[in-house]
């Protein structure tokens, strides 16, 4: 019967276990008796001590709502000696894994060897039933699958996206005019914090000669950028999360300052949209517009800016889940934003709309992209 490698891991593992049973041999799980469960102030939030399949050690399993899952293997002092959690769900080193599902539902793991030896699987903790009960709206989607909407509180509403029963993606508001949207699937779809009802679109299309292509929009989550190319030429909409419409560009008007859009090379086989949250020297972010099909000539003639990207000009990535405020913002106002995004500048007098006439309201750029 093989075991595992004796990795630095394992090996630190093995010591520690080793003096807890030679010092200390009553005192395993002693902090918190193998089974117990506990929840914490959040009620969406609760934990469960297990036994481990290795000598002198157990696992502590987590359920969090809004993090997923995480098992910790510790020693008998409390140390974490491993972990898997929803981003790094296997760590065969230290014979754990954990598998996540909808509603809270997820599965841990754990075995002592290595090969084709048995895995040993039991049931995270649950979650309470006003965490997972079934949403107050279904809604039905572009591509035809259901999204399923949780509202936990006034403004709080959450949903999943699955892809073979695993959670992929997930849109939570958490306050009034805090939006949501995600890339996923194929689609661009929206949350809004204020009702919880879901707008979907195709991220890309094609009508004859004319393409499409949804990208996000430099200012906030939640904003996206609509572009058409044809052979009448480019066009970039920037919109909020119900798709209106809060500034263009085209062609004809390559530049929309007080919406920080620019089309570069308008008026060839190869436009760019260029986008920026501030005015003056900021660079712009560029995206390419989607490629007109084989055998549709552009008929633009070269109009607007043709100029060369700028070297230090950022490139803008995919879409990404977050918070994101809708209409009018007090100037100088903090815009709440997860990750290590840095604050930008927020421009002109109070009540100054997200994209107002002659500057904008500079919000933090996204960060991560998403599935």
């Amino acid at each position: 019967m093989s075991t595992y490698a004796r990795t630095p891991l394992r090996a630190a593992i093995a010591t520690a276990a080793l003096a807890g049973a030679l010092l200390t041999p009553a005192a395993a799980f002693a902090a918190t008796p193998a089974g117990s469960a506990t929840s914490s102030a959040t009620p969406c939030h609760v934990t469960k001590d297990v036994a481990s399949v290795q000598p002198y050690l157990f696992v502590t399993l987590t359920n969090d709502l809004a993090n997923g899952p995480k098992a910790e293997l510790r020693n008998d002092q409390g140390t974490v000696v491993a972990s898997v959690d929803r981003a790094h769900p296997t760590d065969l080193s230290a014979g754990i894994r954990l598998t996540a599902g909808t509603g809270g539902k997820a599965v841990f793991f754990q075995r002592s060897q290595g090969g084709d030896a048995p895995w040993k699987s039991q049931d995270f903790p649950a979650l309470p039933k006003t965490c997972t009960d079934p949403g107050d709206a279904t809604y039905k989607l572009v591509n035809g699958e259901t999204l399923a909407v949780h509202r936990f509180a006034t403004n709080h509403y959450r949903a999943e996206f699955l892809t073979d029963g695993k959670v992929v993606e997930i849109m939570e508001t958490e306050s009034a005019d805090h939006d949501v949207d995600a890339y996923v699937h194929g689609m661009h779809v929206t949350l809004n914090s204020g009702t919880g009802k879901v707008k979907s679109e195709y991220i890309s299309g094609r009508s004859g000669c004319t393409v499409t292509e949804v990208v996000p929009s430099v200012f906030r989550d939640g904003m996206s950028v609509k572009l058409t190319n044809s052979p009448q030429g480019p066009k970039a909409v920037l919109r909020d999360s119900s798709f209106a419409t809060l500034g263009s560009a085209d062609s004809a008007s390559p530049v929309n300052g007080a919406a920080g859009l620019r089309i570069d090379n308008a008026g060839t086989t190869a436009p760019r949209l260029g986008q920026r949250t501030q005015g003056g020297g900021a660079p712009y972010a560029y995206t390419a517009f989607p490629k007109l099909p084989a055998g549709c000539a552009s008929g633009t003639a070269a109009t607007g800016l043709a100029t060369a990207t700028p070297a230090n000009a950022p490139t803008q990535n995919g879409g990404q889940t977050t918070v994101v405020p809708q209409g009018a913002v007090a100037a100088g106002a903090e815009i709440k934003q997860s990750g290590d995004d840095t604050t930008a500048l927020v421009a002109g007098g109070a009540g100054l709309a997200v994209v107002a006439a002659g500057g904008y309201v500079a919000l933090r750029r996204r960060a991560a992209a998403r599935v």
